[in-house]
């Protein structure tokens, strides 16, 4: 009767140990996944933000340069400002599918 007892006993210490172990893995692994992700975003955003700065640069150069050629600079400048509104304007209108789905499904996966 005392052995059943104790292997009782250490069947549910082992049982414990299991659930803490289990516990503790689940939150090891969420912690990488979350990592991942908020990494991942972050080096994203880094090369958005290199990226305008780079597209203003540009933007200017171009708006000088074909002002340059048409005679008036500031024509440029409204020639290279209405094309980036319409450009803004096919984002505006297509954010679902070019923006909203590509980075939910990026955060899925990474999180999966």
């Amino acid at each position: 009767m005392q052995s059943t007892i104790r292997h009782i006993e250490d069947f549910v210490s082992k049982a414990g140990d299991l659930a803490e172990t289990k516990a503790e893995l689940w939150k090891l692994r969420t912690v990488a996944k979350v990592s991942a992700t908020i990494s991942s975003l972050f080096s994203v955003i880094a090369i958005a933000v290199l990226t305008c700065v780079a597209m203003i640069i540009i933007s200017f150069g171009i708006a000088y340069w074909i002002g340059s050629e048409i005679g008036n600079v500031s024509y440029g400048f409204f020639i290279v400002g209405g094309f980036y509104a319409f450009a803004g304007l096919l984002v505006y209108l297509f954010r679902k599918q070019w923006i909203k789905k590509p980075v939910s499904n990026l955060v899925i996966n990474k999180i999966l």
